[in-house]
């Protein structure tokens, strides 16, 4: 190449690359570019304890506490969940079983309420 040709292509790429930062400029994206990703999907870290597990988890993990306490007998006791609602039907000894029953429910996650269907004594 000839310095003439050089000289030329030098003046008349340089005149070139000003027009092209120009026409796209440092905040403007180029139309190849993908769009930018959401900082955020809206959700939170945790969610909601009443939304947190299903009603056969809890009924599984009532089921589990109650079969782990010595004083109850799990056998007789028949755990139900509807929308976080845990349903304990079936007969314990006394009060103080009945009490523990409940507490026990009301203490696994997810768990909106309680009913007491237990009968205390023998039938």
């Amino acid at each position: 190449m000839t310095a003439r040709y050089c000289f030329r292509i030098a003046t008349l790429a340089l005149p070139l690359a000003v027009l092209a930062m120009a026409v796209s400029g440092p905040g403007i994206a180029a139309p190849t570019d993908a769009p930018a990703a959401p900082s955020s999907t809206g959700r939170t870290a945790a969610p909601r304890d009443t939304a947190a597990a299903s009603d056969r988890a809890i009924t599984a993990e009532v089921q589990a506490r109650l079969a782990s306490a010595r004083t109850l007998d799990p056998g007789k006791i028949r755990v139900s969940t509807t929308d976080g609602v845990v349903k304990l039907e079936g007969t314990v000894r006394d009060d103080k079983q009945r009490t523990m029953a409940m507490e026990l429910a009301r203490s696994v996650r997810g768990v909106s309420a309680v009913s007491d269907e237990l009968r205390a004594g023998t039938d």
